[in-house]
């Protein structure tokens, strides 16, 4: 009796679970799934329903079958992914790019040929990129975001297929029968760290194991050509590089990018591009070069969310945290996420100052720094129809910078004390409004996208100074600057990928104001100064992309037309009278070329062309005191930078990686430090200027050798001969007399030098760096880091660095499924960042106080299965609105 009530129970609970028979013809994945969904009551099925539109289902579930096997059943062999929790099954496209390789195989019969295997490899270095499988009806779906591959179709009793196709929908395919049977054929991808693109170099961090807790500041140090240097990422024989994030470029000061950095995670970046020479969409930017960093999509429904802490102790005790959460919904996401700290640095500097035969001064200063600093972003974007996206991000900043500095001045027998410093008068505040529309106007990856952004900043500071014999002070000056910037764009790019090449095109527009007032209170005697910067930019530019088997080519061209309107209310500005206009057109081509030899191997050749812009505080001739007997200010007739740059680089898949450069560099702006000459008071004037011409020629090479699965070793190097040639009347090296300027008209471009760079600034720079990375343990989760690097001199415009080294260490664990990741971190625990530079007849040695000890705790919670969801922000806070120098 009781063993037939057990089969009439388990024969209700199958007759109930069981599916009825469901067959579907061309059917889109999405709609199979719907269809099995409602046909269950005891099972939901959760999915993305624009990942899964492309997929077709052919396919016939026969009655009984149990929902998550029919799940699995018409997921056949597309690349997603199906877990089962309880009721709840989840299905997730493992591959989320936007674009598809689509088609249909047939026989000779015309009959669908099933299961084939269609393999993506690049056309450059024939990397894999991905696969898939036709289903029933020949069908085969393969997510891949580039514009061309090869592809290489294979099935048993069929001729294997080879050839390159543009990504979209391809149609029918018609295979020929194999007559002969050569046996079995083993197709074999490799996944290299390091890939190399005519117009760029890619670190793949999806693909290096050792990367796993480390987050994006710390990722760069791994990035070939690119060297940190202050807290700075700089690429090979240029300046700062300027950073992007999913392709599009990212304008913040440089104490806003670095804490953004901080709180990216390896995790959630997919690949860090270093482009040197800026081409098609790049070139749309004001110059430079670039670092593009790639995050994962994924838009996994749900919600995540990351909390991050962080303290540490130099000198002082530093300390920042974050926090974020994420939502995804089918139509719509969003990111909410805060951070904030406070950082100290302490530097110790003595300045020679040798002006004359005659004059001679010593400056020793102790400047201590605290940033405080608030911020928090917004992100959303919107998919109201699968082709339309729109999008932004809001953004808000406040932060407290202090600097305060002692110093004691020995001059003609005698010891001035000074102090000095630097402090909000009124909290530093930076708001930025960007929002965007993408329109996909087709499947075969055309692209019309709109960009308008609004950045707004306010910087109220106070600076105070005081000097005296002793303890008897006789000086005492107040200084309040108030700054205003203000920055509009709007910019439209159309992406045509076509059988023949890729044209990429765009237009835009900058509108740039910035307004200062500076108030003066000299012992009681009142003055200000006042000056208004307006810049406008035209921009538009053209490109094209062509992809061969083993050639690759691209091609553009940017045109820019500059207004600048500037005007000053006080004449010491020394402008000629109170306003000047300014106009002026840039062509800018560039080029880029690479092959591929043979497998494994790749040789490319770039040129390109780019104008660099001073930012606002090289342009800002409000006077700062930094010290008792220091000034800093700009200048507000600085012109553009031209500068040109033409490599060749070689990369193969053994992980070596070489690059030889000349950069070349005109108007190049400098801050340029002028020490007085008279005996009775000794003063010392930094301030910018277009600062001459710059010849760099340097060879880099890079070595990644993989020792042990447990253990990687890098070594790099590089050295270069740079030339600056200045815009001087005279220069005297054996008397060390003071530098003089040119003409003001001759500087600001409205005259004809009087004699061409008479003066030469020379030698060879040489840098050397180390690194290893070693999981301490079989399970992976204990890795520790090491990395040295050594600066035997370095040239920068007209200073020479003189040989100083860096070492830094990490030991990092995760745990609880790499939901919560510790890093202990120590920087220059030897104390070896103390630099000696000279400039003309200026000597400075300075110890930086670089060493500290931090920890770091990260901890991740909600869905496993919901990342972060990084997308096109189209973010552009300005760099040109950074820190000064």
């Amino acid at each position: 009796m009781k063993r037939t009530l057990y089969l009439i129970i388990i024969f209700c609970v199958f007759s109930t679970l069981a599916l009825a028979q469901h067959t579907f013809q061309g059917a889109s994945l999405s709609e199979a799934l719907m269809e099995l969904d409602q046909s269950s009551k005891h099972y939901n099925i959760s999915f993305v329903y624009d990942e899964l539109e492309d997929f077709t289902v052919t396919k016939t579930v026969k009655r009984g079958c149990s929902l998550p096997d029919a799940v699995r059943e018409v997921c056949g062999f597309y690349p997603v992914r199906v877990s089962v929790k309880g009721h709840d099954i989840n299905v997730e496209c493992i591959q989320k790019d936007r674009t598809k390789l689509m088609g249909r195989l047939i026989g000779p019969d015309r009959q669908p040929v099933v299961y084939a295997n269609i393999t993506l490899f690049s056309l450059n270095d024939s990397v894999y990129i991905g696969g898939g499988v036709s289903n029933e009806a020949g069908d085969f779906v393969i997510p891949c975001g580039m514009s061309q591959v090869k592809a290489r179709i294979s099935c048993v009793g069929f001729k294997t297929i080879e050839q390159k196709m543009p990504v979209g929908n391809v149609g029918t395919i018609r295979m020929q029968i194999e007559n002969n049977y050569l046996g079995n054929v083993t197709v074999s991808g490799r996944m290299p760290v390091i890939r190399s693109e005519a117009d760029r170099l890619q670190y793949i961090v999806s693909n290096d194991e050792f990367a796993r807790g480390l987050n994006a500041q710390e990722l760069l140090s791994r990035v070939p050509m690119v060297s940190m240097a202050g807290g700075r990422a700089m690429i090979l024989g240029q300046g700062p590089a300027r950073f992007m994030f999913n392709g599009r470029i990212t304008e913040m000061g440089n104490e806003a990018i670095q804490q953004k950095l901080w709180t990216m995670r390896s995790e959630d970046i997919e690949r860090i591009e270093v482009i040197s020479n800026p081409s098609g969409r790049e070139m749309m930017e004001m110059g430079g070069s670039y670092i593009n960093i790639v995050m994962r999509r994924d838009q996994t429904l749900g919600w995540r969310g990351d909390v991050s802490t962080e303290v540490g102790v130099s000198d002082d005790w530093s300390g920042r945290g974050s926090g974020s959460v994420t939502y995804a919904s089918e139509k719509f996401d969003m990111t909410v996420d805060v951070h904030g700290g406070r950082t100290t640095q302490t530097t110790d500097e003595m300045k020679d100052y040798h002006p004359s035969d005659e004059i001679k001064a010593i400056l020793n200063t102790r400047a201590k720094q605290t940033d405080k600093e608030i911020a928090a972003n917004l992100t959303f974007r919107l998919l109201p129809i699968k082709q339309l996206e729109l999008g932004g991000m809001l953004s808000w900043q406040t932060c407290w910078p202090e600097i305060l500095t002692d110093g004691t001045l020995s001059y003609i027998s005698q010891s001035y004390m000074s102090k000095a410093y630097l402090k909000p008068f009124d909290n530093t505040q930076a708001k930025n409004l960007t929002a965007y529309c993408d329109w996909r106007i087709d499947s075969k990856g055309k692209l019309l996208s709109l960009t308008y952004n609004n950045y707004k900043k306010k910087e109220d500071t106070k600076n105070g100074l005081s000097n005296g014999i002793g303890t008897n002070s006789f000086y005492l000056s107040w200084r309040n600057n108030n700054a205003d910037y203000h920055i509009q764009s709007g910019r439209l790019d159309l992406l045509l990928p076509i059988n023949i090449v890729t044209i990429d095109a765009g237009v835009s527009y900058t509108s740039i104001k910035n307004m200062g007032v500076l108030s003066v209170l000299n012992n009681g005697d009142p003055f200000s100064q006042q000056y208004d910067y307006h810049e406008k930019n035209k921009a538009a530019y053209l490109s094209i992309h062509r992809e061969w088997e083993k050639i690759s080519f691209k091609a553009g061209l940017r045109y820019e037309h500059l207004a600048l309107d500037r005007a000053a209310v006080e004449n010491q500005f020394t402008f000629p009278g109170d306003f000047m206009t300014f106009r002026r057109d840039y062509w800018l081509p560039s080029l880029s070329f690479s092959v591929k030899p043979k497998d494994g191997h790749q040789i490319s050749l770039s040129w390109g062309t780019s104008s660099i812009y001073p930012n606002f505080y090289e342009l800002n001739p409000l006077r700062i005191t930094t010290s008792g007997i220091e000034t800093i200010e700009g200048y507000p007739l600085l012109e553009p930078s031209r500068t040109s740059r033409i490599e060749l680089s070689y990369y193969n898949h053994q992980g070596f990686y070489a690059s030889f450069y000349h950069h070349h560099a005109s108007n190049v702006v400098d801050w340029r430090t002028m020490p007085s000459s008279r005996k009775e008071e000794f003063t010392v004037k930094t301030s910018s200027r277009n600062a001459g011409r710059i010849n760099k020629t340097g060879l880099y090479l890079r070595y990644q050798y993989q020792m042990t699965p447990r253990l990687m070793a890098s070594a790099e190097g590089e050295a270069y001969y740079h030339h600056h040639y200045d815009y001087l009347k005279t220069f005297q090296v054996a008397t060390k007399s003071q530098i003089e300027y040119l003409d003001t008209t001759w500087q600001i471009g409205l005259g004809t030098p009087p004699t061409r760079y008479t003066a030469s600034f020379y030698g060879w720079g040489e840098r050397l760096a180390v690194s290893a990375d070693w999981y301490l343990n079989r399970q992976r989760t204990l890795l520790l880091n090491a990395r040295y690097q050594h600066w035997f001199s370095d040239y920068q415009v007209a200073t020479k660095t003189d040989g100083y080294g860096y070492f830094y260490l990490a030991l990092r664990y995760s745990t609880l499924n790499n939901r919560l990741r510790l890093s202990l971190v120590a920087n220059d625990p030897f104390h070896q960042y103390v630099t000696d530079k000279t400039q003309y007849n200026i000597f400075t040695h300075t110890n930086h106080h670089a060493h500290y000890i931090g920890l770091t705790a990260t901890y991740s919670f909600g869905g496993k299965k919901v990342r972060r969801v990084q997308h096109d922000i189209k973010d552009t806070e300005w760099q040109r609105a950074e820190k000064k120098k």
